[in-house]
C-alpha cells in the first residue's frame, strides 16, 4: 500500500468496481430490420451532404450493438488471481460491483453468460459482498428498443426482477469502519428507464421501482427511511455512505441534454444533500456509476480531498467517480479524439479504503483509487498517473 504521514493507517476494504461488460451471448439474435433501417437512414445522410449527422448516427449504433471483447474475460481472471495474491492487497476484505450493462441486447443468454463471469470474478476475490445492478442496455429485450412493442418491453423488466432477485432500493451492505463506531454502507438504486423512447435515447431516472408501481414512496423516499433505521443510537455517529447507480448524477461535462443523461439528476442531488438536515450526514458522500464508458474523473484528476469542489448539481463533499466499459470490443470504443497512447478502451477500478486512530477521532477516512485496464489484446494493469509517475491517487474524506 501507499505510504502516508500517518503510520497508523490500515485498509480495511476494497470495492473493486466494474461496470459496462456488454456480453453478447452466442444466443443473440441479430435485430437485421432495424440494423438495415439504420443502414438506410446513414446511407440517406450522405446522400444529403449529413456525413457529421451519418457518422454519428453509425457510430451510436455501433457502440450499442457491440459485444464483448472475446479474450476480456480470460485476462481479467488472470489478473484478479494475481490481485489477490500480492502482499500488498492480500487480506483485506473485499466487495464486487457492478453497476449494470452486463449485455448488449439484454437476452437472457447474453445476461446470464455475464453473471457467470461475475461469479468467477467473486469466487477468485472471494468478495464478502456482492452487488449487480442492471443497466439500459439490459432493459433491451433482445433488441433494439425502438423496435420493440410494449408487451416485449415490460416482460424484459419482470425478466430482469427475476433474474437479478433485487427489489431497489438495496441498503444491506455495510462494514465497520476501524477505530470508530462507523460503518461504511453500500447501497443502490435503479436508474433504468424501460420505456421505448427514454431507453433509446440511453436515459436514465431514479423513481419509483418497479416503474409502473403506483403505491409507496420511490426509491430515494424509501432509501431515506431505511437509512434513518440504521442511524446510531448516541445520536452522533456518522457513517459513510456510497450510493451505486447506473446513470451518474453527475454527468462529465458537456452533459447531453436529450440523450445517455439521468433526466431528474438536479433532484436525485437535492435528495441526496437534503438529507444532512438530519446532522447524520449526506443520504451519499461518494456516488459510483457507469455508463459513459470512460473513467472519470480521468486519472490523475482525482481530488486531494472531499471539499473544495463540487461536481453539479451535487454538492460539496460529495464525488461521482465512474467506472468504464470492463470488456466491450474496443473497435467499437475507440475515441477519435485521443491519441492512440492514451486510449485504453477496457477499464475497471479498485477503491481501497483506510482508517487510522487519528482519521477516525476526526471522522475522516483515506481512499486509494487505483485504475486497471487493457489496450486491445493486452493484459490488465495498473494505470499511473503521467504526470506523477508511481503515484497512487488517494483523497482523504471527511463524513
Amino acid at each position: 500500500m501507499a505510504i502516508y504521514s500517518d503510520p497508523e493507517l490500515e485498509a480495511f476494504l476494497h470495492i473493486v468496481h466494474v461496470s459496462d461488460m456488454h456480453c453478447k451471448g452466442q444466443g443473440a439474435v441479430v435485430d437485421t430490420e432495424t440494423e438495415n433501417k439504420v443502414r438506410g437512414l446513414v446511407n440517406t445522410l450522405r446522400r444529403l451532404g449529413r456525413t457529421k449527422w451519418a457518422d454519428h448516427l453509425e457510430q451510436r449504433w455501433q457502440a450499442g450493438l457491440a459485444g464483448h471483447d472475446p479474450i476480456a474475460h480470460e485476462r481479467m481472471c488472470k489478473f484478479l488471481c494475481d490481485f489477490v495474491k500480492h502482499e500488498d492487497y492480500a487480506g483485506v476484505e473485499t466487495w464486487l460491483l457492478d453497476t449494470g450493462d452486463l449485455s448488449a441486447l439484454g437476452d437472457m443468454d447474453s445476461l446470464k453468460t455475464a453473471l457467470g463471469w461475475l461469479d468467477d470474478y467473486r469466487i477468485i476475490l472471494d468478495a464478502k459482498q456482492t452487488l449487480i445492478l442492471h443497466g439500459n442496455h439490459d432493459a433491451w429485450p433482445g433488441k433494439f428498443p425502438l423496435a420493440a412493442n410494449n408487451m416485449e418491453i415490460d416482460a424484459q423488466q419482470e425478466a430482469l426482477r427475476t433474474l437479478l432477485g433485487k427489489a431497489w432500493p438495496q441498503t444491506a451492505i455495510q462494514t465497520s469502519i476501524p477505530h470508530s463506531n462507523a460503518k461504511l454502507r453500500l447501497s443502490a438504486v435503479n436508474s433504468t428507464i424501460g420505456e421505448r423512447w427514454p431507453n433509446t435515447l440511453a436515459r436514465g431516472e431514479v423513481g419509483m421501482d418497479p416503474p409502473w408501481n403506483t403505491f409507496g414512496d420511490d426509491q430515494l423516499r424509501q432509501l431515506a427511511e431505511q437509512t434513518q433505521k440504521k442511524f446510531h443510537p448516541d445520536g452522533v455517529t456518522r457513517d459513510f455512505r456510497i450510493l451505486a447507480v447506473h446513470h451518474p448524477v453527475h454527468y462529465p461535462p458537456p452533459r447531453p441534454t436529450l440523450q445517455m443523461s439521468m433526466r431528474n439528476d438536479t433532484a436525485v442531488a437535492v435528495a441526496l444533500a437534503d438529507f444532512s438536515r438530519l446532522q447524520r450526514g449526506k443520504l451519499a458522500h461518494l456516488l459510483l456509476s457507469g455508463h459513459t464508458h470512460e473513467t472519470y474523473p480521468r486519472l490523475g484528476a482525482l481530488p486531494p480531498t472531499s471539499t473544495g469542489q463540487q461536481y453539479t448539481p451535487l454538492y460539496e463533499g460529495q464525488l461521482q467517480l465512474i467506472a468504464g466499459s470492463l470488456s466491450q470490443s474496443s473497435s467499437h470504443t475507440v475515441s477519435r479524439e485521443k491519441a492512440d497512447d492514451e486510449f485504453v478502451p477496457q477499464q475497471f477500478q479498485i477503491l481501497t479504503f483506510f482508517s487510522s486512530p487519528n482519521y477516525a477521532k476526526r471522522g475522516q477516512l483515506l481512499m486509494e483509487r487505483r485504475i486497471v485496464g487493457r489496450r486491445s489484446f493486452g493484459q490488465y494493469q495498473f494505470l499511473l498517473p503521467r504526470s506523477v509517475p508511481k503515484r497512487i491517487e488517494s483523497i482523504i474524506w471527511a463524513y
